[in-house]
């Protein structure tokens, strides 16, 4: 029998992927998505709120999670296969269809060349790099937890603290020319907050402290007050997700947004499709655009609000459709 699930955690699920596809439908540079200009409202938007959470909050959530069922040493084996089967296969076989489409229809951001599918195999591939990252943060905790390193706190915040220094180094010691195999990279960026989610759940107590709740608080209006400042150019700072201000931002403030145990049955709603919309958003997202100007219309509200619309409901369609049958309920969905 399933443990009823936390409304809370399903709530910021439901929240943290509205915000996933407004990014993707903004776009991370001017260049993506809507093409937005770096001086705009959008762009500021995505650049104050919405990148420095939206992968920490999802790590978060998914390190939260596996607390409730960790591994354990002698079936390590079953659970980096079922990790492959869950987050690696469907990576590649919606990976491939997405880089297919991009290919073949005219208008879509980004085209590859079509000799270079073979890629998706070693290295991230647009939006999903965060699947191959995630993988290999699975296997790592796997292995830390099954020899029970984490089960103290002043363990916990040892491996806390190695990782987020590894982080913060990661782009003085390895090149940015240097191959990104396996998304490793990215897997050093998601590492701190899926270690901070299995904290928050494993540790309660610790994080109840009031001295810790109080540094929460102080420590994110600074960070926060940073980086509007670096916005607006009144110091010379730049400030990004994986630095240490925008890397505290997104950790302590979703620390702050599960302590407001916030409740919505409609977020509630979009949580239970999260990793679905995750997968497909982007064929709705970039449909919605194109479909759009080609039928001339180039109103940016209009543009926003259909292809944030398209990129929620179009993967909730897909996986009721695809969940029918076994092999497309496997190789696009990782479902059992």
């Amino acid at each position: 029998m399933k443990a009823e699930k936390d409304t809370t955690i399903e709530t910021l699920r439901g929240t943290v992927i509205i915000l996933v596809v407004i990014g993707h439908v903004i776009g991370s540079a001017s260049d993506g998505g809507m093409k937005v200009s770096d001086d705009s409202f959008l762009r500021y938007f995505y650049y104050t709120f919405i990148d420095p959470i939206q992968m920490p909050l999802f790590t978060v959530i998914a390190g939260w999670v596996y607390t409730l069922r960790p591994v354990i040493r002698e079936k390590i084996n079953d659970f980096i296969l079922k990790k492959v089967l869950r987050i690696l296969l469907p990576m590649l076989v919606v990976g491939m269809c997405y880089f297919l489409l991009q290919y073949f229809t005219p208008g879509t951001n980004n085209k590859g060349n079509l000799l270079d599918i073979w890629k998706l195999l070693i290295f991230p591939y647009t939006l999903y790099w965060y699947l191959y990252s995630l993988f290999l943060v699975f296997v790592i905790v796997a292995f830390i937890d099954s020899f029970h390193k984490m089960n103290t706190v002043n363990n916990w915040l040892i491996i806390l603290g190695v990782s987020t220094f590894i982080l913060l180094m990661r782009d003085a010691v390895i090149p940015y020319e240097q191959p990104n195999y396996f998304s490793y990279k990215g897997a050093m960026y998601l590492f701190p907050c899926f270690i901070l989610g299995i904290g928050l759940n494993r540790f309660k107590a610790f994080f109840q402290e009031p001295f810790i709740k109080y540094a929460i608080t102080i420590i994110l209006i600074v960070c926060i007050i940073i980086q509007q400042l670096s916005w607006f150019k009144v110091i010379h700072y730049t400030v990004h997700k994986d630095t240490i201000i925008g890397l505290l931002i997104g950790l302590l403030g979703t620390m702050m947004l599960l302590r407001f145990r916030l409740e919505t049955k409609w977020l509630i709603w979009f949580g239970g499709f999260a990793y679905s919309i995750y997968l497909f958003h982007a064929f709705g997202t970039a449909g919605g655009r194109i479909i759009l100007k080609r039928f001339d219309i180039h109103s940016s509200a209009l543009i926003f609000t259909v292809s944030l619309a398209a990129g929620l409901l179009l993967p909730i369609v897909a996986e009721k459709l695809l969940d029918k049958f076994k092999i497309t309920r496997i190789l696009f969905l990782g479902k059992n």
